[in-house]
């Protein structure tokens, strides 16, 4: 979930841990834990955690948004580089080669840009669970506005991805592309070499619809092409410019009420359920 909404790895804990000491506080006043309805409190609580870390994580992506300069990729001039530029357009692959198009590597769909993970299903007490096995990114070079601007941007900030998840039994036939980069990993399972489940997480960019770029632009090697490359700030958005706005303003004002919502009515919840107040937490104290 953290790698779907772009949650960052320090931004993620220190809410995680907050959540966790949230959700103690009424065990704290004395609540029964053999009675696990208060249990469910806590649940909404985390929820509501997760929704504000989501929204915390935006802030900066979406001050940039309002920050920078939007224009068409061809309104994009060579006198416009060495500064922040913002642009959004249908991707088109740089090899010019459609059998290169970029893709995701298991399911073979049009993308500029995929993280993966792979999960192995064991069996515990005759129940499935699946482990983390292996993950990675997958990036591809565009450019926009019929080559007008080159996109290179190296490690964007992503947002707004789609999620593809499915399962292959390794035991049988293994379709490709899944195979084939399989093949090509010697850090992941080849295909019929075990009767392991894999399951595959792709979140990803699609190269069929528009993508918003946002970037330090320079001029590209050839005269009248721009490039937008690798920056601190560099951020890939699916969907044109307004869809971009939009969404990062969902994520940052919607989920940031929502989520603090939940935060307070699930730990009121909890302590109702629990049949205990928030003055047996400061009695304790």
């Amino acid at each position: 979930m953290s790698q779907q909404f772009g949650i960052p790895s320090h931004v993620g804990w220190t809410f995680a841990i907050a959540a966790f000491l949230w959700a103690y506080l009424p065990v704290l006043a004395g609540a029964d834990m053999g009675n696990e309805l208060w249990f469910f409190g806590s649940v909404v609580a985390g929820v509501g955690f997760f929704a504000v870390a989501v929204s915390v994580s935006s802030i900066d992506a979406y001050r940039l948004l309002r920050r920078v300069s939007f224009a068409e990729p061809e309104a994009i001039t060579p006198s416009d580089t060495h500064s922040l530029v913002g642009t959004s357009g249908l991707p088109i692959p740089l090899s010019g080669d459609r059998e290169d198009e970029p893709k995701t590597p298991f399911s073979g769909r049009p993308s500029v840009y995929t993280d993966w993970t792979v999960r192995r299903g064991d069996f515990n007490s005759s129940r499935r669970e699946w482990k983390h096995f292996g993950e990675g990114t997958e990036q591809a070079e565009f450019s926009l506005g019929d080559g007008t601007v080159e996109v290179t941007a190296e490690d964007p900030r992503t947002f707004n991805k789609k999620e593809h998840t499915f399962t292959i039994d390794l035991s049988k036939h293994v379709p490709e592309p899944a195979a084939t980069f399989l093949r090509e990993h010697p850090d992941l399972p080849a295909p019929e070499s075990s009767d392991d489940n894999l399951q595959f997480a792709e979140r990803y960019i699609p190269a069929d619809s528009s993508v918003t770029v946002i970037g330090n632009a320079t001029q590209a090697a050839d005269p009248g092409v721009v490039c937008i490359e690798g920056a601190s700030e560099s951020v890939l958005i699916r969907g044109d410019a307004e869809l971009a706005r939009c969404t990062m303003r969902k994520r940052v004002y919607w989920l940031g009420v929502v989520g603090i919502v939940m935060i307070l009515g699930g730990q009121l919840l909890a302590f109702w359920l629990s049949a205990v107040s928030l003055t047996d937490v400061l009695s304790t104290l």
